[in-house]
């Protein structure tokens, strides 16, 4: 009896696990950290599942990794058996008018004091209203959410929508303005603002997001000489906190440090602009009750 003529045992399943991480982090090497086993022992399973299908499933060598079209046509066949499993579980879990098991919620950035109280006040409400939830909450980078959501593997997320991605829906939910910083070591810290100009500004290095922001946010960033990235806000206060960069940074998280001097803004009037953050989901989202209850609960602490 062929593989394909009888059921899948959990081995086949780990192998088919083993397989598709592997081709969703582009090889072997990116794999093990993610599957947390060897690169010799991810290739004893590639061999074992190529030896049970009887078919090679992709290239690997000087060149790189690649899928074979049989590999391809896999790959394809397992992300239908996992949408399948989890429209199962779905289906299931609605039997049940009351909601259960996971809600995955994700931001992209630093959340400040006034964010964080909000997103708190947003899950107490939805624990009262559906005490069976388990909410995972987790901060991931904007690439990382994106393909979460498209995936099914997250609900609702908390991040700026300057670039829209086909497939998800954008809900506005916040705008704070962002304004250039230097700290107190910096050669510009003690320098009137009535004495600098873009040029003077120009001279020093600015800490870059590493991500494409608003036009705005664009516009200003090109007048300034970019060095060294920092996306996330805490790391990239560090840099500037260092003297050796200038950076934008968020009014509510930059406040505590002007009001104790260790940073000052550098012509407010001029360079900043407004960081907008959306409430993001799949258009069509597998679980949309979830979605709905935390969208409405988030809105509503507004």
């Amino acid at each position: 009896m062929s593989w394909l003529q009888r059921d899948l045992t959990d081995f086949d399943l780990k192998l088919l696990q083993v397989f598709r991480t592997v081709v969703e982090c582009g090889g072997f090497t990116a794999a093990e950290t993610e599957l947390g086993i060897s690169r010799s022992t991810i290739s004893i399973h590639m061999s074992s599942l190529e030896t049970r299908l009887g078919m090679r499933l992709c290239q690997r060598g000087r060149q790189g990794f690649s899928l074979t079209r049989e590999g391809q046509a896999v790959f394809n066949a397992l992300l239908s058996l996992s949408e399948a499993h989890e429209e199962f579980r779905h289906q299931v879990a609605s039997i049940n008018q009351d909601l259960s098991g996971e809600l995955v919620l994700l931001a992209a950035d630093q959340l400040d004091p006034p964010r964080q109280l909000h997103i708190a006040q947003a899950l107490r409400r939805i624990k009262q209203q559906a005490p069976d939830l388990q909410i995972h909450f987790d901060l991931l980078p904007l690439q990382q959410i994106e393909l979460a959501l498209l995936k099914n593997q997250a609900h609702l997320a908390l991040m700026p929508g300057y670039r829209r991605i086909d497939g998800l829906a954008y809900a506005h939910a916040f705008s704070t303005p962002i304004y250039l910083c230097c700290g107190a070591t910096h050669p510009l810290f003690e320098v009137a603002d009535d004495a600098l100009d873009i040029a003077r500004l120009a001279e020093f290095e600015t800490v870059h997001p590493g991500v494409n922001i608003n036009p705005e946010g664009r516009k200003l960033l090109q007048k300034l000489k970019t060095s060294g990235r920092a996306y996330q806000f805490d790391s990239r206060l560090s840099m500037i906190l260092s003297g050796a960069y200038l950076g934008f940074m968020p009014s509510a998280i930059s406040a505590p440090f002007l009001a104790q001097g260790q940073l000052r803004y550098l012509l407010p009037e001029t360079f900043n602009y407004p960081f907008e953050q959306f409430y993001v989901s799949r258009k069509q989202p597998r679980e949309p009750e979830k979605v709905t209850l935390a969208l409405e609960a988030l809105q509503g602490e507004h």
